[in-house]
């Protein structure tokens, strides 16, 4: 039953990241961190959406903004420097309630600050910014959306640009948290072969919806989706501390 729960939970939350380029990878995590310890959720969590944001790279790549990449992998590998320099492990209420957060932090930001992702001095910071989220909380897709909802690059574009920085960004995670791991009962590999199918096929069904809507719905949808999943999981966090 596990194991088809979590295979159900990344078809379903790579579908809505497939359309809305968003939201997904926050929902997994979340079912991840419930029924898997920290190490163990943030590794399957980073199989699943490497390979949900790699697809989305074959499927957008004749849509990416590459100019983006160099400074925000350099922003992305300081932080992995440093959380390898200190080897923290979050707890789990510290792990929901901070990826709940994240929309509603987001809203506090003034609308006159101007965050283009294809700046590179604001695509480091993203770098540094996205990758803190990662390592903190698995998931940092409320993070990412501050550098593209406000942009004016079409939906293709932020699906294909996102995907890259994305992809990186996980693989980062992973190759941090496997080496943490101190169980792996619950990770067999007959249930990475079933999420990595899963997450491909949650892509490619997303893309199809992609095609029939415009870039303000699927901006604005997006913006809703986040911030009702953030409420939701902020309770969670508090309700794991008492």
């Amino acid at each position: 039953m596990l194991t088809i729960l979590l295979v159900t939970a990344t078809l379903v939350t790579s579908l809505i990241s497939g359309v809305l380029s968003m939201a997904g990878g926050m929902i997994l995590m979340g079912v991840f961190g419930f029924f898997l310890s920290v190490p163990a959720a943030m590794v399957l969590h980073g199989v699943a959406q490497t390979v949900s944001n790699g697809s989305r790279i074959w499927l957008y790549r004749d849509h990416i903004r590459w100019s983006v990449l160099a400074p925000y992998s350099a922003g992305a590998l300081i932080i992995f420097g440093f959380f390898i320099a200190v080897t923290f492990i979050p707890n789990k209420a510290i792990v929901f309630i901070l990826i709940g957060a994240f929309p509603f932090i987001a809203l506090c930001i003034p609308k006159s600050v101007d965050l283009d992702i294809e700046n590179k001095f604001i695509a480091l910071l993203c770098g540094l910014l996205v990758t803190t989220a990662q390592m903190l909380a698995g998931a940092s897709g409320p993070v990412l959306d501050l550098f593209y909802l406000k942009s004016k690059l079409t939906r293709q574009e932020i699906l294909g640009t996102k995907a890259i920085t994305q992809t990186f960004g996980h693989c980062l995670k992973l190759s941090y948290y496997s080496f943490l791991i101190t169980s792996v009962e619950a990770l067999s590999l007959p249930i990475f072969i079933a999420v990595v199918i899963a997450a491909i096929l949650g892509n490619w069904l997303g893309s199809q919806i992609v095609n029939h809507i415009n870039d303000r719905t699927f901006k604005s949808i997006g913006r809703l989706v986040i911030l009702i999943i953030g409420a939701i999981y902020i309770g969670k966090g508090f309700f794991e501390l008492l």
